[in-house]
């Protein structure tokens, strides 16, 4: 089904011109780094989260459900040896229940526990001179809307990063900036062509990002972005030796009254290299229109990363979502850890309710509807993933603490083979079309 997205010039002026329109929100430090404030002393957490999950889609086979839990704690620190500096360290240890290692002849020993799972989920120091603060260490990092980066909270281990990054707080202004090194292969010993030892063997991440608040009403933002890696990758099938990418973004938010909007545009460019050397043009947008009352909040809107359908060329327009919010379970589901090659269009929904408020406690609803699309695709794949329903309780019954009771199902398409969830061999002919879902019970505790 060919829709309106398939024409990538008409989309970036489009985006282009809905720039100048909306938004608001106020101008304040990346959500989720080094430079939120204030930051506690001493925090931690405990988020146990059981699943029942049910993927009929890439399992033609037994068609098996999946019941697990896992729990993720953390506990860390700040301190301030002077008013200029600050250090932080945070521990996080996650593990699924019933899979600590045990013996092959006596599976109990398990029992004794592991201490691998325990791990530095982040550790820097924090130098401030001025309005510029500097980080150097492992620190999470989020961005606007997380379309590009984000710490990926949803998921049981969270995303950060090992670098340097700096924060300067203007009084209607916020600049971040930084530079990553994600991947490094130097302290590997294995002997794949992916992973073995070399000088340069590296993925590294760069980028500026600034938001401004222009008035009560409207917030802009704009980033620039560097992607570099020298290891074998595979990205939706395609797979590369090495890449360059550059990515420049734009993002607007307000609320006039009862309306608020947000619509934000990436376009990314530059070299991805394996046999041949492609030229990568591809882009995503996002756009949100609603309503927000005090009780409840309600949008409609579109995201779209665009795809290939010529891999025989030496042009590649898959949008690479290397550093995404990657909603895995609420919103995408499993099938969108990674960009489909043909590129994805999500028509949606979202309502957000408050229905019910007693003096200390809280009930809220959350639902969402996505019918999914490829954005590119060639004419006898042009068919649509499926569509997918999403709804969550929330209860705040006690202080710090948010309960959450959530249950998903995922309607296969005549084009949901396509998809990475989908195991390999699957075709279209021989694709499950069976409804996948799946539920999940997450209360998170914070101190």
């Amino acid at each position: 089904m060919k829709t309106p997205f398939t024409r990538t010039p008409l989309l970036i002026r489009a985006a282009l011109g809905t720039a100048l329109l909306a938004a608001a929100a106020h101008a304040t430090p990346p959500e989720g780094s080094p430079y939120t404030v204030p930051q506690p002393a001493f925090f931690g957490q405990v988020r146990p989260r059981t699943e029942l999950d049910h993927k009929a889609l890439s399992d033609t086979s037994a068609n098996k459900s999946l019941l697990s839990t896992h729990v993720r704690t953390r506990l860390g620190f700040v301190a301030t040896p002077s008013l200029n500096v600050e250090i932080k360290v945070e521990f996080q240890d996650t593990r699924v229940f019933g899979t600590e290692p045990g013996s092959a002849a006596a599976p109990h020993t398990a029992s004794t526990g592991n201490l691998k799972g325990l791990d530095l989920l982040q550790g820097y120091v924090a130098v401030q001179e001025g309005p510029i603060k500097t980080v150097l260490g492992r620190q999470k990092m989020q961005l606007g809307g997380g379309r590009f980066l984000s710490t990926l909270e949803w998921a049981p281990y969270s995303r950060a990063f090992d670098g340097v990054s700096a924060n300067w707080s203007m009084e209607s202004g916020d600049l971040t900036a930084f530079s990553y090194l994600v991947a490094d292969s130097t302290n590997s010993t294995t002997g794949t062509a992916q992973t073995k030892p070399a000088t340069e063997d590296r993925l590294l991440l760069s980028g500026i990002y600034y938001n401004r608040k222009i008035n009560d009403m409207l917030t802009a933002e704009a980033g620039l972005f560097h992607d570099q890696s020298r290891l074998l990758t595979v990205y939706s099938g395609d797979s590369s030796t090495r890449y360059d990418l550059v990515t420049a973004s734009e993002r607007v938010l307000g609320k006039f009254n009862i309306f608020a909007f947000e619509e934000e545009f990436l376009y990314q460019t530059g070299k991805m290299h394996h046999k041949v050397s492609r030229d990568v043009a591809a882009w995503q947008l996002a756009v949100r229109a609603g309503i927000v009352l005090p009780k409840l909040k309600a949008n409609v809107g579109v995201d779209a990363m665009s795809g290939d359908d010529d891999q025989t060329d030496h042009d590649y327009n898959t949008y690479r979502a290397n550093f995404y919010f990657s909603h895995a379970y609420f919103g995408w589901m499993d099938y969108f850890v990674a960009n489909p090659r043909y590129g994805v269009v999500d028509y949606r929904a979202d309502v957000d309710a408050l229905v019910w408020k007693g003096e200390t406690r809280t009930a809220s609803f959350k639902g969402q509807y996505h019918y999914f699309t490829p954005q590119n695709a060639p004419s006898n794949a042009d068919k649509p993933y499926g569509q997918e329903v999403d709804a969550e309780l929330h209860l705040g019954l006690y202080p710090k603490s948010n309960i959450v009771i959530g249950a998903g199902m995922f309607l296969p398409g005549d084009g949901a083979y396509k998809l990475a969830g989908a195991v390999a061999k699957l075709t279209s002919a021989a694709q499950n079309t069976s409804p996948a879902y799946f539920f999940y019970f997450m209360p998170t505790f914070n101190f």
